[in-house]
């Protein structure tokens, strides 16, 4: 490789590397009355005769995992929406170079049922891609034969009959690849969606006496310092500060 070609891959990988985050967020409950379940710290709220805990999962993508629990201490049955959750991002320290400070007053939870959706339609569409004949693969396909058919007719030297069989297995190996990656795709959206299905927190009526608990979704916010978390159930909706913090890789 020239001298140039390799300083100028040296000097991208530098680029990508400085563009690259220099610190990665923890998050924890900032109430000091918490309790440990299954590894993570819960945070309790009491009131109204309802019972809410919220629980830091983890970051995953562009998005934010809690879990909740609610439990109907009252007479009468209650409505846990998680699309009606949301978290208030609070900034409590002044920005640095380079951070961005447009922080938005709330942001709502994923609706659940839209979520559902989407990965639905994902698995629908990579499912089909991965058996999928395109009209490109039938067009080389039928290439192929001719390329052989007019090959019966000229004298190829044996270099040429392997250079030619060697370029159709390479055109044939790209579709199949192509399948296998969708089906790859496929495998991990089926199952990310049996996971979600089993885990995620969807709209339902509590009777009393009974709770529910599952996963809520938001969309990151990744400058925010503290994370308040609002939960719309009963006649006051429970409220749950969690602190966003950045430590340096």
């Amino acid at each position: 490789m020239k001298l140039l070609q390799r300083l100028s891959i040296l000097s991208v990988g530098g680029l990508l590397s400085a563009c690259g985050p220099s610190y990665f967020l923890t998050m924890k409950p900032t109430a000091e009355n918490t309790i440990w379940y299954e590894g993570r710290e819960m945070v309790l709220q009491e009131q109204d005769s309802m019972l809410v805990q919220m629980s830091f999962v983890r970051y995953e993508g562009k998005e934010l995992v809690f879990e909740a629990v609610v439990e109907n201490g009252s007479s009468q049955p209650i409505l846990v929406a998680p699309e009606q959750f949301f978290y208030q991002p609070v900034t409590t320290q002044a920005a640095t170079a380079g951070t961005p400070t447009n922080v938005p007053a709330r942001v709502a939870a994923i609706d659940p049922e839209q979520r559902m959706r989407q990965l639905e339609t994902t698995l629908a569409y990579e499912s089909k891609e991965a058996t999928k004949v395109s009209l490109g693969e039938l067009l080389t396909t039928l290439g192929h034969i001719t390329e052989d058919v007019v090959s019966i007719k000229k004298k190829e030297t044996d270099e040429e009959v392997d250079e030619r069989e060697q370029r159709q297995q390479s055109e044939r190996n790209y579709y199949t690849n192509q399948r296998l990656e969708h089906s790859i795709a496929a495998d991990q959206v089926r199952y990310k969606k049996e996971e979600v299905e089993q885990r995620l927190l969807r709209k339902n009526t509590l009777p009393p006496g009974q709770y529910i608990r599952g996963y809520v979704y938001f969309p990151r916010t990744d400058v925010a310092d503290v994370i308040r978390v609002v939960v719309p159930v009963g006649e006051q909706p429970a409220t749950f500060d969690f602190t966003q913090s950045r430590m340096k890789q």
